[in-house]
């Protein structure tokens, strides 16, 4: 009936018009041009999607001094493209030889053969070598390292960082009343990065008085005096000393009592309630003992530490680390990968693996649901699921953690604090 009714219409108004022209002395105006359409703006397509495996390139030192832990990670990556299954992924692993001109090599080589994402390289200085080289073909780079100094330009690092470490054990020691928190470290590129974070997390955590904070050099010397300084306990013994000349003249009885006193071990009234001790091995062994002779009693200052007091064995049997409070992955996801790689391998992982394991997983299920890895897809608010616990890229290039506390013990650990397991979407590193 529509239709009908527009010819119908369209017939009448022809008629008219033909109508008017025959009867008109003069030639009608001519008549107006319609107003041109609007311009539809047309969205772009986006490219369409690659046909055929996805390539990725795994570049890992597999010779050299970190040969180990590079074949731990490989053997991690494929372990974990086994574990998605039911994807297109094809790994191009490729020896970094522990050098940045190596990584180069390596990223170029992979990238010649078809690598849409770079997993890796492992250190800093070779993520700064391989991102632009990268970035020349579009192509993201995921590096294991744990230097921020190294994110951006197209890499993101997907490490563990001493930063969020630190604010982690810091902020959970000031919701268990710890006001006072005080940071002592080595002289050194780790050291510099914890005692920033230490000050960030203290003046952006309202209730925190900073305490001192000190660094002894990176070979272990002068830790004695810095030890010395930091505890106060240089200027308790030159007190003891005043108080002792002004008791001896004193032959009274009260004068002997308050002699006995000053001669007493006193307990050592520390200007902090928690201590940073972002170090491990040799040094953190010595830096104990030092502590212990200053009067640090660890049951009343508790002490604070990273995932580095997690991989040195012999943290946990320390006497002076009993009771110390540690920031690091979820332990039931970490032991659950651990016991899942050595019934694979026949052999403990090392420390780095359950990071490889996270990073390939991520790649696959990118690779079956999105076959592309840009910004978008990699940066989702919302973050992933791994095996040692949630995490999210950033724009900015750094990857959050959902990271968990534990008490350090005899051998084992306790759980303080679980992983979150979700990302508060209001909240992101600054770091």
């Amino acid at each position: 009936m529509r239709s009908r009714l527009a010819i119908a219409t369209f017939s009448v108004v022809a008629m008219l018009w033909g109508c008017a022209t025959q009867q008109q002395a003069t030639p009608p105006a001519a008549p107006q041009q319609p107003p041109p359409p609007p311009v539809t703006q047309v969205e772009p397509l986006p490219p369409p999607l690659p046909e055929g495996p996805i390539r990725v390139g795994l570049l890992l030192p597999l010779s050299g001094d970190a040969a180990a832990v590079g074949t731990d990670m490989l053997d991690a990556a494929q372990l974990a493209l086994f574990d998605v299954g039911d994807n297109d992924l094809v790994l191009l692993p490729r020896d970094t030889s522990n050098t940045a001109e190596g990584a180069s090599a390596a990223a170029r080589d992979a990238l010649d053969n078809g690598a849409q994402l770079l997993l890796g390289p492992l250190f800093s200085a070779s993520t700064v070598a391989v991102a632009p080289l990268a970035v020349a073909r579009n192509v993201r780079v995921l590096s294991f390292s744990n230097d921020a100094a190294a994110a951006g330009r197209g890499a993101y690092i997907m490490g563990f960082r001493p930063e969020e470490q630190v604010e982690r054990v810091v902020r959970f020691a000031h919701s268990q009343g710890l006001t006072r928190v005080a940071a002592l470290a080595p002289d050194d590129a780790y050291g510099a990065r914890a005692l920033r974070a230490w000050r960030a997390a203290s003046a952006g955590t309202p209730g925190i008085q900073p305490g001192p904070s000190a660094t002894y050099q990176a070979d272990g010397g002068g830790a004695a005096d810095v030890v010395a300084r930091l505890t106060g306990s240089a200027q308790r013994q030159a007190t003891g000393e005043e108080q002792r000349r002004a008791l001896v003249s004193r032959t009274d009885a009260a004068g002997r009592l308050a002699m006995q006193r000053a001669e007493a071990p006193a307990v050592a009234q520390l200007p902090f309630d928690a201590l940073l001790l972002p170090d491990s091995g040799a040094r953190l062994q010595t830096v104990l003992g030092l502590l212990d002779s200053h009067g640090l009693d660890s049951r009343q200052t508790r002490l604070l530490g990273t995932m580095l007091w997690q991989d040195d064995p012999g943290v946990a049997n320390e006497p002076g680390l009993q009771g110390a409070w540690m920031a690091t992955v979820a332990p039931d996801g970490l032991q659950a990968f651990a016991r899942h790689f050595e019934d694979t391998f026949g052999r403990k992982p090392g420390p780095l693996a359950g990071l490889a394991y996270d990073a390939t997983a991520l790649a696959a299920v990118l690779a079956r649901s999105e076959r592309r890895f840009d910004d978008a897809a990699l940066t989702a608010p919302a973050g992933f699921a791994g095996r040692l616990g949630i995490f999210r890229l950033m724009p900015s290039g750094i990857t959050e953690h959902g990271l968990a506390v534990v008490e350090v013990g005899a051998g084992s650990s306790r759980l303080l604090d679980p992983a979150p397991g979700a990302f508060d979407p209001g909240l992101a590193s600054a770091y």
